[in-house]
């Protein structure tokens, strides 16, 4: 009998892509960085594109991106009328924006910025400290991960944002990644690299939209660094378009007395794939993960989160809710790892999904693993449709059926929508989640 293989070989058209751009990346020219370049593809071809035989991966197929022909992004041009709907921080904002991975200068502004704040795409930053960025990139090659190995191959595009000890940052700082569809299928792997020094402070908004429809892959890795005392506030949003593929993954190390308060929302997309892998490595650590995905048609969005506890007295918390329509699939993994030294751990998990039809899937998963004594950690999932009281009495004041539904389901998800930290992001996530319900544009008003 023939076994089914663990990883699928990548089509020769990877390889093709990367023999055409990699003389033309950000410092190309430089031996060591080539190497490694060269050395990270032969590592991605190896790992190969995971089949659902592996765990991690059991409820998403990606197995049709290893025969996709897929060639490096090219540029594009946007209006600004397709830029500016998806703005958030309002007038006092910094933003670098992306077009299918390319910088838009034109349309950035990263000026201006206080002493001590570097904000600089990620090319800029290997022509100018190729050694230090180099290292920083390597940090995480050790991650058996394909994926992580096909970014480092065409490692260039992205950000480098970097806070100084003591620097509180005012200025909301966006991240705007804009996917516009091609005629033929294209790839893009931005990195984010995030360092805060000690006691430093940022608000970040992370925006990944998609304005018109094509097959496209986005490879994203971001790795954050929060050193002692330092507080990183991260909205991300997501609405990507319906060919469209995103898998991302965040490598995030919190120090003592840390705290990240990241929240996510996925609003759509052919295929979305968050992964974040945290770090706590001091005590005193808050780490807060929030996040909101609402699936419909036959869109697919998967999350997968674990956060290793390596000290003692921190606290960890995951909560994201999911409301899943249609044909939809939706997956939560999420995984809390409290490590034999990690005394007086507190970390808690939950994950409650809506269930708006018969043909609509949630697989979740929660798990603890717990090699010390005294913690306090809790975990649990809940899939269910809506209250049915609650319905009968909205349509007993007079509300359409559609309405009373709209109402009840954004009540749902707004008690994560509202941990986003800006207001205008959070503006946004609630006008997309009611454009994305049965009569949700006569509610307006929520938005």
């Amino acid at each position: 009998m023939a076994v089914a293989r663990r990883t699928l070989e990548p089509a020769p058209t990877f390889a093709r892509a990367f023999g055409e751009a990699h003389e033309r990346l950000p410092g190309a020219a430089l031996p060591a960085l080539a190497d490694w370049r060269r050395a990270s593809f032969t590592r991605f071809a190896e790992q190969g594109i995971p089949t659902t035989r592996v765990e991690a991966w059991k409820y998403t197929n990606v197995a049709r991106l290893a025969s996709a022909a897929l060639a490096l992004a090219p540029k594009a041009t946007v209006r600004l009328d397709q830029v500016s709907p998806h703005l958030a921080g309002g007038p006092p904002a910094r933003r670098l924006i992306f077009v299918n991975g390319h910088v838009v200068p034109e349309l950035s502004h990263v000026e201006s910025l206080p002493a001590g704040v570097r904000v600089r795409t990620l090319a800029r930053m290997i022509e100018a400290e190729p050694e230090r960025v180099g290292e920083v990139l390597r940090q995480v090659e050790d991650d058996p991960r394909s994926f992580t190995a096909l970014n480092a191959a065409f490692a260039g595009a992205g950000s480098w944002i970097e806070v100084e000890d003591g620097v509180a940052v005012e200025e909301p700082l966006q991240l705007l990644f804009l996917t516009v569809g091609q005629p033929a299928p294209f790839m893009s792997h931005p990195r984010n690299i995030v360092r805060l020094g000690r006691g430093a402070k940022l608000r970040l908004i992370e925006s990944h939209v998609g304005l018109s429809e094509g097959q496209s892959l986005t490879n994203l890795v971001a790795q954050i660094d929060l050193g002692p005392g330092a507080l990183l506030e991260l909205d991300r949003i997501e609405q990507i378009g319906g060919d469209a593929t995103h898998i991302g993954k965040s490598y995030v190390r919190l120090a003592q007395g840390a705290k990240l308060a990241q929240t996510v929302a996925t609003m759509g997309g052919g295929l979305v794939r968050n992964e974040t892998e945290v770090l706590i490595e001091g005590s005193g650590v808050e780490c807060l993960l929030g996040g909101v995905y609402l699936a419909r048609g036959k869109e697919h969005v998967d999350n997968l989160i674990r956060v290793h506890h390596a000290a003692p007295g921190s606290h960890s918390d995951q909560f994201y809710k999911g409301v899943i329509d249609e044909r939809a699939h939706a997956v939560f993994a999420g995984k809390i790892i409290v490590h034999k030294d990690a005394q007086k751990t507190n970390a808690y998990q939950k994950n409650d999904n809506l269930l708006l039809s018969d043909d609509a899937e949630i697989d979740t998963k929660p798990e603890l693993e717990i090699y010390a004594d005294d913690v306090k950690c809790s975990h649990g999932a809940t899939a269910g449709d809506l209250d049915p009281v609650a319905l009968f009495y909205l349509r007993s004041r007079g509300l359409p059926l559609a309405g009373a539904k709209s109402i009840l389901t954004f009540a749902f998800a707004a008690e994560v929508i509202e941990r986003f930290a800006d207001e205008t992001a959070r503006r946004l996530v609630r006008a997309m989640a009611l454009a994305r319900l049965p009569g949700g544009d006569s509610l307006g008003e929520l938005a």
